[in-house]
């Protein structure tokens, strides 16, 4: 089986994968409005599951090819990547019951 390099990647674990959604310049929200605010938040969350799960990924090739020796990272880096993805469905499930609760409201 060979292994594409790009797959085995530097690690890129770190601050780098947490979302940055808090944050956001005045003049981009007046620019785009609530909803292009909202949509980054939405992209944001989702690109930073993206990346935790393609980080435990490939640490988890690079234990089976026997480059990694860390096994307590790995086990946290795919806790990590679970509990992000159940975070985002959550957030996804709440959003779709908000968006039917106003479609249910008499105008």
């Amino acid at each position: 089986m060979k292994i594409d390099s790009s797959f085995l990647a530097a690690n890129r674990i770190g601050p780098s994968l947490e979302p940055k959604f808090v944050n956001k310049s005045e003049e981009e929200g007046k620019k785009k409005g609530i909803a292009g605010g909202f949509e980054k938040i939405f992209d944001d969350l989702w690109n930073a599951t993206a990346e935790t799960s393609a980080a435990s990924r490939e640490e988890t090739a690079k234990l089976m090819i026997g480059e990694l020796d860390d096994l307590p990272k790995l086990q946290v880096l795919g806790e990590k990547s679970s509990i992000m993805f159940e975070y985002n469905l959550t957030v996804r499930s709440k959003v779709i019951d908000a968006y039917q609760e106003i479609l249910k409201t008499p105008v």
